[in-house]
């Protein structure tokens, strides 16, 4: 299976129908996933990563959150559906988004809770909305740059 290039969709926080709708599909497909984003003014740009950078803390100084959609497995069971956030807010991230006001939603199952490699989390399916409304608010959350209001999806697909 091979992907098409991803479509790139800015929007605002309170303008999400389309980023909704685009995950809604991909959600019935099972084959794909998004990558959001805030915009962050040239100005707030931080520097990219250094040549020592693997020795030391995360570079994702501007989070990057994934949603990918369960795709339909012959066993039993519902897909799973994951949510990722790379981020720089160090270690036990889950623990300071809850601290923060913004625990992990009823069902959400960590799978993954690194300080380099970000957190992982298994979502039930459905209620894209309130998902994406989530990374939105984790994502303000551990940002370590300031943000505009401006956000961008990456929109993956698979084609057959």
């Amino acid at each position: 299976m091979t992907r098409s290039r991803p479509e790139e969709v800015e929007f605002s926080a309170d303008r999400t129908g389309d980023v909704v709708a685009r995950m809604q599909t991909l959600a019935v497909s099972g084959s794909g996933w998004i990558n959001l984003r805030p915009v962050v003014d040239p100005e707030d740009e931080p520097e990219p990563p250094g040549l020592f950078a693997i020795f030391g803390g995360s570079p994702h100084k501007v989070p990057l959150a994934t949603w990918m959609p369960g795709r339909a497995r012959e066993e039993a069971g519902p897909p799973d559906t994951t949510v990722g956030l790379q981020h720089a807010a160090g270690p036990r991230v889950a623990r300071r988004l809850a601290e923060a006001g913004l625990p992990l939603p009823d069902g959400w199952k960590v799978t993954q809770d690194h300080p380099r490699r970000g957190l992982v989390a298994k979502v039930p399916p459905g209620d894209e909305a309130a998902v994406l409304a989530w990374m939105l608010r984790a994502c303000r959350t551990v940002t370590a740059v300031p943000l505009t209001e401006r956000w961008r999806v990456s929109v993956h697909t698979r084609l057959a």
